[in-house]
């Protein structure tokens, strides 16, 4: 993802661990063209390495927005087929729901480990004014950016294993001086302004131009944490300092509302009512995916089905009947396929009508 993989090689600040972000890029690297072969669709094989895109969902009165992924800001839509997503999308599908008249409660469904820090802080700001009562809930990992987000939400909800917090911030930077000095290479810096050229591959930076990373990782830090106690008031800031923690061990630590088992246990903790309109709407659709609406296909509303206790009509069945004729040419009680009837070719010529006037 070009997102993220920028973000490394130009000193920003991170908001993803540091394992995760490596084992995301290596799997997106391995990637190559010469995967695909003829006729193979490259949507399909993203669907089928990452799963498929993430969409809001309507059901009754709820809205629920996945942040799927690692998240970046202004990505391709070939990155968002590789798992990521955009913060651009949270907000559009955040405000479909709140101008909709039917929506009342907003659940933000989060399963990531974070991203890169642009658009992050303003999008955490949009979702705490949001006008409509917002829910965030998490049964596999909300970190770092993802924490920032969530923890802005009235309400939060996770699994008791799943993974929460990792609220700190970071900038990878290589000191290749000595690997360079092994290899008789030496990089002459010409510059202008000691700050210019700081980290440049080959040479280390002064103390100077350390701090100046160090106060831009500083600054986001306490902006994060600001915000998180904004909400979470009861969030002592010791346990915010980069650790990751299981759901169970956020809500003692009050990092989040409380605890859910799953999704449909948050669900009939909103509205029972509402939990029964979403599990028929999920029922609606073929739990087998595509092999399930090619079988229904199958079998037209005319031929029946052994289910509903009428029995699939055969061919034979479809054919018109006819009484058969007795010896003396009249009808008996016995019924015979009737011959369809074919079209007579007198070699009568095709009717011309584009001579014709229109009428």
């Amino acid at each position: 993802m070009y997102s993220l993989s920028n973000a490394f090689k130009t000193f920003s600040p991170m908001l993803i661990e540091p394992a995760k972000a490596k084992a995301y890029l290596e799997k997106v690297a391995s990637l190559s063209p010469s995967d695909l072969k003829a006729g193979d669709d490259l949507e399909d094989m993203m669907e089928m390495l990452f799963g498929p895109k993430p969409m809001m969902v309507k059901s009754g009165d709820l809205a629920i927005i996945p942040v799927k992924g690692v998240i970046g800001s202004g990505l391709t839509e070939l990155e968002k087929m590789m798992g990521a997503t955009d913060i651009e999308d949270i907000q559009e599908m955040l405000e479909d729901a709140e101008r909709d008249p039917g929506v009342e409660t907003i659940i933000l469904d989060f399963d990531t480990p974070g991203g890169t820090v642009t658009g992050v802080p303003e999008m955490a700001a949009r979702i705490r004014a949001c006008k409509k009562r917002t829910i965030g809930w998490t049964c596999k990992q909300s970190c770092s950016a993802g924490m920032w987000l969530m923890s802005q939400c009235d309400e939060v909800f996770v699994s008791p294993s799943s993974v929460v917090g990792s609220i700190g911030v970071y900038i990878p930077i290589y000191d290749m001086k000595a690997a360079y000095a092994e290899e008789g290479i030496t990089v002459d810096l010409i510059k202008a302004g000691w700050a210019k050229g700081a980290g440049y591959t080959g040479t280390s930076m002064t103390p100077e131009q350390r701090k100046l990373f160090q106060d831009d990782v500083d600054e986001m830090h306490k902006w994060f944490i600001m915000d998180i106690k904004s909400v979470r008031t009861y969030a002592d800031e010791a346990d915010m300092q980069g650790q990751c923690w299981s759901g169970k061990k956020g809500a003692e630590k009050s990092l989040v509302s409380g605890l859910m088992n799953t999704f449909d246990d948050l669900l009939m903790a909103i509205d029972p009512e509402e939990y029964a309109i979403y599990e028929r709407a999920e029922k609606q659709v073929p739990s087998t995916g595509p092999a399930g609406y090619a079988k229904a296909a199958d079998v037209s509303p005319e031929q029946g089905d052994d289910k509903d206790g009428v029995p699939p009509i055969s061919d034979d069945k479809k054919k018109k009947k006819k009484k058969k004729k007795k010896p003396d040419g009249t009808d008996s009680d016995e019924d015979e396929d009737e011959d369809e009837a074919e079209i007579p070719d007198d070699g009568c010529p095709p009717i011309d009508t584009d001579c014709k006037p229109k009428a």
